[in-house]
């Protein structure tokens, strides 16, 4: 172990720099395994903060086969968040499943709510609820309130509104919470759920006035139907018939008029005229009127509908720009000599420069080969022909920023640094 490394490296660690933390515990391990568990469990610490859990997954691996590392079940829970950021969840739950059967693991509530993340996410509701339960119980966690939260979301999805609701407000209740506005409008959609819309009117307008939550779509129609449901209009201060009220009068009894004597002049394309001009009026009488209510379930089954399929979007890593736009993007203005950061995602100027700096200033042409998707992180394989012949292989990695993608590493093999950020 190169301890003046090391001590380069918890320099940079203290200091937030992340990419000097991870060269310099990589370059004190020099690629030791015995003795060399810290020095690994920090630059996966550091790699997680630089949005390369790719990586991360590799150097934890690592830290694990260090057999005298003390600090194994940290490591296993960092591990854990690794893998499910690259979408991999089985191994995720593998790991924090591990990280709990050590007795001396302080931090169990973390690796709880990790695995309950894990079990969410591969449709295993009721460990995931277990998971969360258990979470929200230990004596060690800080902040009960995210696990109390997520298991409203798991009686939901169970199909179990009531239960959802005790969940939602020991969430609300938990005073170091910060999402508590959140919660209390996921109790307001438990309510109305269950019909009880006095009290879902009450959670909702808590959560906007009190905790100054924005609601989602869905959640603003859910509200406007439990007011609906109340009777109560959207604007108290316009009342105005015809918008938030049914007006009723006396139905009024028609005069009898004379028979009309055009009967005997009219011609028959008239009469075919006003026989389809009177059938479309009886029809549009014979049209109900639907309530509020109804027209309201129907706007939010199509928010519900539009909302499902961005999430799914974005679950499969789908986005503008597309990660073959970047990478295009990127590669090309690299080739022009043009400048690269509007591709990258916010790092400094001198980390670009090192990242594109692995790549031959010259080539003759380039090929986007496998993407490989997921919700935040993304990597595309680039081959490119050199202009002196033969062919390397790169791999771009990517991070989602809002609905698109940026670059955020570029490398020919993971022992390479010089070509990530």
């Amino acid at each position: 172990m190169d301890e003046t490394r090391l001590a380069a490296g918890d320099a940079a660690y203290t200091a937030g720099d992340w990419t000097a933390a991870a060269r310099e515990y990589l370059a004190a391990a020099a690629g030791e395994i015995e003795g060399s568990g810290y020095a690994f469990h920090r630059a996966g610490n550091a790699l997680m903060k630089l949005q390369r859990p790719e990586d991360a997954c590799a150097v934890y691996e690592r830290a694990l086969n260090d057999g005298g590392y003390a600090d194994r079940p940290t490591v296993q829970c960092n591990m854990g968040k690794a893998k499910a950021a690259v979408g991999a969840f089985k191994e995720a739950a593998r790991a924090f499943e591990a990280a709990l059967e050590a007795p001396e693991y302080k931090s169990r509530y973390r690796a709880l709510q990790g695995a309950a993340d894990a079990y969410y996410e591969m449709g295993r509701i009721d460990d995931a609820a277990e998971g969360y339960r258990q979470a929200a119980l230990d004596g060690g966690n800080p902040d009960p309130g995210k696990a109390l939260n997520n298991l409203g979301l798991c009686f939901v999805a169970l199909d179990r509104p009531e239960d959802a609701v005790e969940a939602y407000r020991a969430a609300v209740d938990s005073s170091g919470y910060k999402g508590r506005g959140r919660a209390a409008g996921n109790l307001g959609m438990a309510y109305a759920a269950l019909g009880m819309h006095d009290q879902a009117v009450s959670s909702f307008e808590r959560a906007r006035g009190e905790f100054g939550h924005k609601f989602s779509p869905s959640m603003e129609a859910a509200y406007l139907a439990s007011k609906a449901a109340l009777g109560e209009p959207e604007h108290p201060e316009s009342r105005s018939i015809g918008e938030n009220q049914i007006a009723t009068a006396p139905r009024e009894v028609p005069l009898v008029e004379e028979e009309d004597s055009r009967f005997f002049t009219i011609t028959d394309e008239e009469m075919r005229v006003a026989d389809r001009d009177s059938r479309r009026k009886e029809r549009a009488e014979k049209t109900p009127q639907h309530p509020l209510w109804t027209r309201i379930v129907v706007w939010v089954a199509v928010a519900l509908v539009v909302i499902c399929a961005l999430v799914g979007a974005y679950l499969l890593g789908l986005g503008y720009p597309t990660q073959q736009m970047t990478v295009n993007g990127v590669l090309e203005a690299y080739a022009d000599g043009e400048t690269v950061e509007s591709y990258w995602v916010a790092v400094p100027s001198t980390d670009v420069d090192k990242a594109m700096s692995s790549l031959p200033p010259k080539w003759t042409s380039y090929e986007i080969g496998d993407v490989q998707r997921s919700a935040r992180t993304s990597s595309v394989d680039v081959t490119v022909t050199l202009e002196q012949g033969g062919v390397v292989t790169y791999l771009i990695s990517l991070a989602r920023e809002g609905v698109g993608w940026k670059v955020n590493g570029v490398s020919t093999s993971f022992t390479s640094m010089d070509g990530g950020v």
